[in-house]
């Protein structure tokens, strides 16, 4: 009886403090010192106010092959976000366009758009398409470093073929790896990311961009809270090149880097292991000019806390070559120092593109009286005994695809090119008919 009696005070004392938190008055709702998120319309907690532009700058993406018989089919899906609404950029993982040659997009709003492939990068597994068309949301880029392991996180996409999905979680670690030779710079979060997910959001309490979502540790192949997503810092800075050249022009400084040991933190001077250690520098690179030697412990990178070399080494290969950059070190017996230097070029070969086949395209135009399902650019030039003419291709012949993607455009038919290893392969309208044709480059 004693008992029983004491499970219905339990009870009531449990309902009675319920009634009393609802009764709270909202707007004095306190979370240490700061005030929880109220929407006022609802009377509500909720982050829905600052999350809300971000659902109108998330996207659906469907990834299709040309067939044989010159239809499109989807073979794959995924999620991408609007970063410049006005020049229709949207960023997205290099895995979800992958092998694609045709791709169309699904604003918040239902609209469909095709979309180009401007350039893709696989150590990061970033990619930039383009749309032609009215976008009207863009979403807010926050800066990643300024993320912490604890803080609230939503991830926004379109799993497994679902409309518009939005999960909740926290970060869970940073500076993460998974395993293979890619980006070693990875956020970790428990939010539940999927199969479609990948290319979504990644988002901070105020609705800003702190990472793409990119994939997830399973043995099952479902999510079990272990996700990754690319921090913006590193997604941005790769965009901007594929914007601009198609391809990521990666540097490099001519150093080794290792973690910092204990022997190195004594020998320097500092009470912490984090940071990057100089192995050995290259004769005649830009560390060696700028002064950097074996034996130095490198702390900062353009004003970022460098907490190990595998971040550093990412930084330093999304870094356009030619830029300056800033590095903090500090050297045995003396004070902590900082020195600019540029990273140079990795492969400084220039990018020939169509012109090294000899031939020259452009867009097609209604005069050219195509069928509608036929996309792609027309060869308005062609160099006799080039390795374009040689193969057989024609004036008049419509590029649609170069290796199993989409001939959108002369920036993305460049890539394809230069990209080729060898062999390029072409997927050629003339006269009716969809017919491959291999050149040698």
């Amino acid at each position: 009886m004693r008992r029983k009696l004491y499970a219905l005070l339990m009870m009531s004392a449990m309902a009675f403090s319920l009634q009393t938190v609802t009764t709270v008055n909202p707007a004095s709702a306190q979370l240490g010192t700061s005030a929880l998120p109220f929407d006022q319309s609802r009377n509500q907690f909720s982050f829905v106010p600052a999350l809300e532009p971000a659902f109108k700058s998330v996207v659906f993406i469907q990834n299709g092959a040309l067939g044989e018989d010159g239809e499109i089919r989807p073979q794959s899906i995924g999620s991408g976000v609007v970063i410049d609404k006005d020049q229709g950029l949207i960023l997205t993982n290099s895995h979800v366009v992958a092998n694609g040659t045709h791709f169309r997009i699904q604003l918040s709003d239902g609209r469909w758009m095709d979309a180009e492939l401007i350039g893709r990068d696989a150590p990061t597994d970033i990619a930039v398409l383009k749309v032609q068309g009215t976008i009207k949301n863009q979403i807010t880029i926050a800066d990643s470093d300024n993320s912490r392991v604890g803080d609230i996180v939503f991830a926004l996409g379109y799993p497994l073929g679902l409309e518009q999905t939005l999960t909740f979680g926290i970060i869970s670690g940073l500076g993460r790896s998974t395993g293979d030779q890619g980006l070693f710079d990875f956020i970790q979060t428990d939010a539940a990311i999927n199969s479609g997910n990948s290319g979504g959001a990644l988002l901070d309490s105020q609705g800003h961009l702190i990472g793409i979502n990119t994939s997830i540790l399973s043995q099952s192949g479902g999510n079990i809270g272990i996700g990754f997503s690319v921090p913006s810092q590193v997604a941005m800075q790769v965009a901007e090149q594929l914007a601009q050249y198609g391809v990521v022009r990666r540097g490099a400084i001519g150093v080794t880097l290792d973690s910092v040991s204990e022997e190195d933190s004594d020998r320097v001077g500092i009470d912490h292991w984090d940071g990057a250690t100089v192995v050995s520098v290259e004769e005649g690179s830009p560390a060696e000019l700028a002064g950097l030697k074996p034996g130095d412990v490198i702390t900062g990178f353009n004003g970022r806390y460098v907490k190990s070399p595998r971040s550093l080494r990412t930084w330093i290969g999304v870094s356009e070559a030619g830029t300056p950059l800033e590095i903090t070190y500090k050297r045995e017996a003396q004070d902590f120092a900082s020195l600019e230097l540029e990273a140079r070029l990795i492969d400084p070969s220039p990018v020939a593109g169509l012109a090294a086949l000899g031939a020259g395209i452009r867009a097609i135009t209604e005069d050219d009286n195509l069928p509608e399902r036929i996309s792609g650019v027309v060869i308005n030039e062609l160099e006799k005994h080039s390795p374009a003419y040689s193969a057989g291709l024609k004036i008049g012949d419509v590029i649609v695809a170069i290796n199993n993607e989409h001939a959108a455009s002369q920036q993305v038919c460049d890539r394809l090119v230069s990209e080729a290893d060898g062999i390029v392969r072409m997927m050629i309208y003339r006269e009716g008919k969809i017919m491959p044709f291999d050149i040698t480059s």
